[in-house]
């Protein structure tokens, strides 16, 4: 996809962008959410081993991964309509997705081509992921802004424990409810929320989000670092914390 001419035509057919991504010198991809600057913030400068990029839509975690020296391979459902919506919103989100023409793996597609990238995507749903599935264990895995549209948050935290070497580290990005953090900051508090919200099952406490990856296996390290990603459609400034946990040499 050498001339810009062809790539902006490109980036312009895809009719739906999650991320921000910079294919280009001045061509930005039209992403609902711009976490470029999070990036910086939360990702060493360099990275070695393999790492896994769980839920990766469009690659922007994959590829930045990729850009610090990490062999990436990246999971994902194979069709949007595939995601654990709450069944009682299923047919009228269906029909939204048709209507929209989304097709996953499309921006990947145009995004890993445009930037030369080697990161592998796999058709693997979470709750489905084995080392077997992505060609074996990972030392590096990230998770960003997924449990809170999972039905069961613990069990893909535990899937992807297991596809960690013992000792293998865990990058979560999570939204998180800035006021029963406060209010509770040491009691797991989560609201049940799928019958008020089209996609989001949980609305979680910070001591929720480290329960669940203590639940899972996980030995939560260091301390949490809070996050306002810029983007947009209402997704501007939710807070999210940064929160890195390992898989226990032990774990079995």
């Amino acid at each position: 996809m050498a001339p810009a001419t062809d790539l902006r035509a490109a980036v312009a057919a895809n009719p739906v962008w999650y991320h921000s991504i910079e294919l280009a010198p001045g061509l930005v991809t039209p992403g609902h959410i711009d976490l470029r600057p999070a990036a910086r913030r939360v990702l060493p400068e360099r990275m070695e081993g393999r790492a896994l990029d769980v839920g990766t839509f469009d690659g922007f975690w994959a590829f930045e991964l990729e850009r610090r020296g990490a062999q990436v391979v990246a999971i994902d459902v194979e069709t949007v309509d595939q995601a654990q919506w709450p069944p009682i919103h299923r047919e009228r989100l269906e029909a939204a997705a048709r209507n929209m023409e989304i097709q996953l793996g499309r921006g990947f597609a145009i995004a890993r081509e445009a930037l030369g990238s080697r990161v592998e995507r796999v058709i693997c749903p979470v709750g489905e992921l084995t080392c077997e599935a992505i060609g074996g264990p990972v030392r590096h895995a990230f998770l960003g802004a997924l449990l809170l549209h999972l039905r069961d948050p613990v069990g893909a935290l535990e899937r992807v424990l297991h596809a960690l070497e013992p000792g293998g580290r865990l990058l979560l990005l999570e939204p998180v409810d800035p006021r029963t953090t406060l209010l509770h900051p040491r009691r797991p508090v989560a609201q049940f929320r799928a019958l008020a919200t089209d996609f989001t099952w949980w609305k979680a406490n910070l001591a929720t989000l480290r329960a669940w990856l203590r639940t899972a296996g996980f030995a939560p390290e260091g301390r949490p670092l809070l996050l306002l990603p810029r983007g947009h459609a209402g997704m501007d400034r939710v807070p999210t914390v940064a929160l890195t946990a390992r898989r226990p040499v032990s774990s079995i």
